[in-house]
């Protein structure tokens, strides 16, 4: 004779089984894929008037919120990028947590007469630039400095991981970060871009481990007691 308690309790433990089981699988499903974003950003004018070697550029990018979400790659990219002859050059660049100024500005650095040029300077180590450009207190770091032929190559920095946490950090001191540029000879470009990878990280990502462990070992414990009053 059928124990009707029994047979719903068996129903129950069946019910919760399924239900639990499909929670575990959700929370692992959940866990293995992070949904990511792209941000991807272009001063103006896009080629920095071609880095013209008279100059020293900042290039401020504002109204940044990173709130919830993680930088896991972030790329600054030179389209089609030359030197405009075969003379020694160098590009100096550099990420800094704010500029003087919103947006693009440009601080002459050599006399406009000036051709070729003379003397390679790192106009923002020996601090040509401040206060035009950057303030004293800027906290700043100095990316890469880097030749080019008269041959047009797409050139892309990639951010260290070390790179990456200063950038975020930058990023969350007041919303906004910045670049420097000084072209110690005259780089033409079809552009400049900037690009972060973000992942988000929600409140509750270091607790789904945990949910699932709990889901599943609650799941089997079930199916064992059923197994075990069958």
């Amino acid at each position: 004779m059928n124990h009707p308690i029994k047979n719903m309790s068996t129903k129950i433990n069946r019910l919760l089984l399924g239900i639990l089981c499909a929670a575990a699988f959700a929370c692992l499903a959940t866990g293995s894929r992070a949904a990511t974003s792209t941000m991807s950003f272009q001063p103006n004018p896009v080629d920095l008037n071609d880095l013209d070697h008279h100059y020293s550029y900042s290039w401020e990018i504002g109204n940044l919120n990173l709130s919830n979400v993680q930088i896991t790659s972030a790329t600054l990219t030179f389209s089609n990028i030359a030197n405009w002859d075969s003379t020694p050059n160098m590009l100096f660049v550099y990420l800094m947590d704010t500029a003087a100024h919103p947006g693009v500005t440009q601080f002459q650095d050599h006399p406009l007469d000036e051709s070729p040029i003379g003397d390679i300077v790192d106009h923002f180590a020996n601090g040509a630039v401040i206060p035009s450009l950057i303030s004293s207190s800027t906290a700043i770091t100095k990316l890469f400095q880097k030749s080019f032929t008269t041959t047009p190559t797409t050139y892309t920095f990639n951010f260290t991981a070390a790179e990456l946490v200063t950038l975020q950090n930058y990023i969350n001191n007041n919303h906004d970060v910045a670049f420097g540029f000084d072209p110690e000879c005259h780089f033409f470009n079809d552009g400049i871009t900037f690009s972060m990878t973000l992942t988000p990280v929600p409140e509750m990502a270091s607790a789904i481990p945990a949910l699932c462990l709990v889901a599943l070992a609650t799941a089997f414990e079930i199916r064992r007691r059923r197994r075990a009053n069958a």
